[in-house]
């Protein structure tokens, strides 16, 4: 038993054990997502739907397992349930994540056609915001106010930025250079911009003739 449990009040001594383990299963939560999913070339096309997620989120991943991710603590006026489908990859109405109802089952992900634009989509989060020609239009606005808001904390261009890096960012995450101490300072001069993008996205994915019907 560690010295700090063993040392703890009887009544406090499961809370003292938990606070022990909290950084150890972290660790190792750490270690299993390194080895699973090491790091990929910057313009590496995923093989799957995990890999994408990894390749997009992957610098925010690696924090306490039993911290809440920081959009949702400071998302407080605003449902963020729209931005975390987008975040998880789970949301049907992105029209490459459709099934192919003549035979009920999801489409591979290496064989998903945009309805947009009747081009592979592999990736999708990245072709639906910066790419197609659908919908790529609907980021303009937070486009610009990312990239004044990178050029005033002196972070890399947005330009300069892998497309990876891009959607990262569109989707809450900081910038992989920012320091973590101006973390929560840049989520609270994005997140209202970000979540009235998501907002007009998802509805421009519910009105389309392309997309399923809302469950």
């Amino acid at each position: 038993m560690p010295l700090s449990v063993a040392l703890a009040k009887s009544g406090n001594r499961r809370k003292s054990y938990t606070t022990y383990l909290k950084p150890l299963v972290t660790a190792e939560w750490i270690r299993q997502l390194t080895a699973a999913h090491p790091p990929q070339p910057p313009n590496a096309t995923p093989a799957g739907r995990t890999q994408a997620h990894f390749m997009i989120h992957g610098p925010s991943l690696y924090n306490n397992l039993y911290k809440i991710p920081p959009y949702l603590n400071i998302c407080t006026a605003r449902n963020p349930m729209s931005l975390t489908r987008f975040r998880s990859q789970s949301h049907q109405l992105i029209p490459t994540h459709k099934f192919t109802v003549e035979i009920a089952q999801r489409v591979t992900y290496d064989q998903k056609i945009c309805p947009y634009c009747d081009q592979q989509a592999t990736g999708n989060e990245i072709h639906i915001m910066l790419q197609c020609p659908g919908t790529k239009h609907i980021a303009n606005d937070l486009v610009a106010t990312l990239t004044t808001l990178l050029t005033h904390s002196h972070q890399p261009t947005w330009n300069s930025l892998t497309l990876y890096q891009q959607a990262s960012i569109m989707l809450a995450d900081p910038p992989p250079t920012l320091p973590q101490k101006f973390h929560q300072t840049w989520l609270h001069a994005t997140l209202p911009h970000i979540l009235s993008y998501i907002a007009v996205l998802e509805a421009h994915l519910y009105n389309t003739p392309h997309a399923m019907p809302p469950p």
